[in-house]
């Protein structure tokens, strides 16, 4: 999905494939690469060879490699604009464009800190892009619901306040887990609202002088909030 795809809530997300040269080469620069790493902290022969110095073991067994081990040699990273590009830059939580130097992130679904499993520091389908205020608050908190899992409707926006909300088609068995969601994202706190507010207004109220934010680019950067609006019946009236 390197172009702009249209997004009718704040998720669900559409897995996308891992990329491949020439674009990126996500197996090699990063999958292989990162578990190599990881047999040489446990003192296991790399598969393929590697231009630089070999890594010193830290541990006796695969099982042992911890996160901060694993964040030395961060080679997600290398991934940030493959993975910027397949999401067409929307943050997999807020439903908004993340500009290239608002810091987007690469967001381990499955927290370092919460697996076993140290593989997934370099699996493409553990990545979610996520904005830096997101991911700074999701850490390694368990339980928040996948982008990849939910279905439409299940999140909405409260104009009132500008704090999201279950949606009309929470389902009942799922909603624990969405209010948890959004407690835990702060989907609910001021710094959304006040950024979601500002946007809306610009839509509804231009400076005087000035023509109305057009609809479209709601659509563009702020998907979510554009959805809301239209499903809501808050669209200026020229949009309806």
């Amino acid at each position: 999905m390197a172009t702009r795809a249209r997004v009718d809530a704040v998720i669900p997300v559409a897995p996308q494939p891992q990329p491949k040269a020439p674009d990126f080469d996500f197996a090699h620069d990063v999958h292989d690469r990162g578990l190599d790493a990881i047999r040489q902290l446990a003192g296991l022969a790399p598969l393929h060879a590697w231009k630089g110095k070999n890594i010193a073991a830290q541990v006796a067994r695969i099982e042992d490699v911890n996160p901060s081990m694993l964040r030395r040699y961060a080679y997600w990273k290398r991934a940030m604009p493959a993975l910027h590009r397949a999401y067409g830059g929307y943050c997999a939580y807020l439903a908004r464009y993340i500009e290239p130097v608002e810091t987007p992130t690469t967001d381990h679904f499955i927290a370092l800190r919460n697996t076993m499993d140290p593989a997934l520091a370099y699996t493409w389908s553990n990545y979610r892009l996520a904005h830096a205020f997101v991911n700074s608050v999701k850490s390694a908190i368990p339980d928040v619901l996948d982008p990849f899992e939910i279905d439409h409707g299940w999140f909405a926006i409260d104009f009132g306040t500008f704090k999201t909300i279950p949606g009309p088609g929470a389902p009942p068995r799922h909603r624990e887990a969405i209010v948890h969601s959004i407690a835990t994202l702060k989907l609910d706190g001021r710094a959304l609202a006040v950024t979601r507010r500002r946007a809306a207004e610009r839509y509804w109220r231009a400076p005087r002088g000035c023509p109305p934010l057009p609809f479209w680019a709601l659509e563009t950067d702020e998907p979510f909030l554009a959805s809301e609006l239209r499903r809501q019946g808050r669209l200026n009236p020229e949009d309806i």
